[in-house]
């Protein structure tokens, strides 16, 4: 798709967090991420050789969708420029158009100062999505004037025109029949061949993985484990006698693998995210398109500042299994009615689920402006081909990958970049991605498929005897004051009771302490009916804009 005819195309790339430069002869290269198939020196002589012989649009993208690993690239050789992100976007990249110039860069603040955007170019419509999801719906920003490349997404500038081009989306109506056990042993095979190529490239690198009571790290360190890898530290954060503790624990010493706990504690994380060392991290990684992702940043900064890892460590964490698995997908049964075009689609389930961080947005105006843009995405998406009643939990998929997927959760790995750690996402692999568009509906629903061949594998005897997200409050006097104020809370109805709760008691209970993100005199008086912590970033990201 042209975009425009332009000129002049200039590229900006901040040379930090991972990024490199590259020259060979007349080409460039700026580069961020790995390389699962392909080399530096690769992806140089290539692009030359595509140029001499007449270069075409599609042969650069098949060029770029048989590219493995997680990446962003942007690319100068004579008149020809080529920026690009992977299937996930798990580096994003930004560009503005100013008249007949064109500005690409990896720091969405540049392109802002450099169109001499303020508050008053604010985008209503992109606020509104960030006020109640976290995060844009397509390419859009805060700001008119800049775009973020969406997953699968290239820019290629060739003889002053500019192209906006998709190679790869991800589409689980693309369904093959197969039978459970063929899926299963393919699952398997999948799993080892990603596994067994992290232990081939990373050599004798230490291994971190974030590991919860969950399935997906603990996928990561067993699957780790099966193919033979030692250098491996697990670690586990959270509250003193919080859940995931000492599952996760378990975990590890079945494994054989080093286990490190880090204590969150409700003051002393406060006090990390009033610091200097979280604004500069916020400041670092803004993208005008999504709230930061503040999972593990108090974790990991503790995590350098102590020296428990190697410096030289590779984080791998379980992003995002249960999501790609299916556990995300909502039953047909709730789909009443036959779907014959995007537009009958029932959103409903969906904005309950995405776009809920503020109660008091939720009104049938605004859901009605979120929904016109998801179908508009929707339907760049897919075929008319595809049948809209059988694949509806697929299209939800699909809109969750190239929204909340790949900006929200995949931004935990800025946290990563920003202390200097590498990273690998193997869940998020091509191959898997693969694999999961091509799974029925039957064998998703409620991860079927994904955690009975974990059981039924069983690797480092981790999926049997230890149980999996046991969600127990501690202390034990914080649960029977919980008990004891829902006794008390019957006759006024669930729904006073859960605003209560996450009011009054969750600052306190949340396994990761994860609320003080914002103060607690905020969510003791808020009346506008926030979710969680998502609900005050997105506050957050929005004020800073307004002053």
């Amino acid at each position: 798709m042209i975009i425009n005819k332009c000129c002049d195309v200039h590229v900006v790339i901040r040379e930090k967090y991972g990024w490199k430069a590259y020259q060979s002869d007349k080409v460039k290269l700026w580069f961020c991420g790995y390389l699962d198939n392909i080399s530096i020196d690769d992806m140089l002589t290539r692009i030359v050789h595509i140029v001499s012989n007449n270069l075409d649009n599609n042969i650069v993208l098949d060029w770029v969708n048989n590219i493995h690993g997680h990446f962003s690239f942007v690319i100068e050789y004579n008149s020809l420029v080529i920026s690009s992100v992977d299937k996930i976007c798990s580096i994003p990249l930004f560009f503005s158009q100013i008249n007949n110039s064109v500005t690409i860069s990896n720091h969405a603040p540049y392109l802002k100062n450099k169109c001499g955007l303020d508050c008053s170019n604010l985008d209503k419509q992109a606020e509104l999505e960030i006020a109640m999801s976290g995060y844009t719906i397509g390419s859009k920003t805060l700001y008119a004037g800049i775009d973020r490349l969406e997953s699968g997404e290239c820019l290629i500038h060739y003889k002053d025109l500019l192209y906006r081009e998709r190679y790869y989306s991800y589409s689980p109506w693309k369904t093959v029949a197969k039978s459970k056990e063929q899926l299963q042993n393919d699952f398997s095979d999948v799993c080892l061949t990603i596994f067994k190529r992290i232990k081939n490239s990373i050599g004798d690198r230490q291994i971190a993985i974030p590991l919860s009571a969950g399935n997906d790290s603990r996928l990561i360190a067993s699957g780790l484990k099966e193919v033979g890898v030692k250098n491996v530290i697990c670690f586990s954060y959270g509250r003193k006698g919080n859940f995931e503790t000492p599952i996760s624990k378990s975990i590890a010493n079945k494994l054989g693998y080093k286990w490190i706990y880090i204590e969150d504690r409700i003051k002393h994380k406060r006090h990390f995210f009033q610091s200097k060392i979280y604004r500069e991290y916020v400041d670092a990684f803004k993208s005008f398109s999504y709230t930061p992702n503040v999972q593990e940043v108090y974790e990991v900064f503790l995590l350098q500042k102590t020296n428990l890892v190697d410096d030289e460590a590779i984080i791998i964490n379980g992003s995002c299994g249960d999501f790609i698995s299916g556990g995300h997908i909502r039953p047909t049964s709730d789909v009443k009615n036959a779907l014959n075009t995007v537009d009958e689609i029932s959103w409903s389930k969906f904005l309950d689920k995405h776009y809920s961080l503020w109660e008091d947005l939720r009104s049938p105006d605004n859901d009605a402006r979120i929904i016109a843009e998801l179908n508009k995405v929707l339907m760049s998406r897919i075929t008319k081909s595809v049948n809209y009643d059988k694949y509806h939990y697929a299209m939800m998929e699909s809109i969750e990958y190239i929204g909340r997927q790949s900006k929200i959760v995949i931004g935990q790995q800025r946290t990563y970049e920003y202390f200097g750690y590498e990273w690998r996402m193997p869940l998020w692999s091509d191959e898997m991605l693969s694999f999961w568009e091509s799974v029925p509906y039957e064998y998703k629903i409620d991860q079927r498929l994904y955690l009975e061949t974990l059981r039924k594998n069983n690797w480092g005897d981790v999926w049997l005897d230890i149980k999996v997200n046991d969600k127990i409050i501690y202390p034990i006097a914080l649960r029977w004051l919980r008990i004891l104020l829902k006794i008390l809370y019957i006759p006024v109805g669930k729904t006073k009771w859960h605003r209560f709760e996450k009011n009054v008691l969750e600052y306190f209970i949340h396994p990761s302490c994860a609320l003080t993100v914002t103060s607690y005199l905020n969510i003791l008086f808020d009346r506008r009916g926030h979710r969680g912590a998502s609900s005050w970033l997105s506050r957050q990201m929005i004020q800073s804009k307004k002053e």
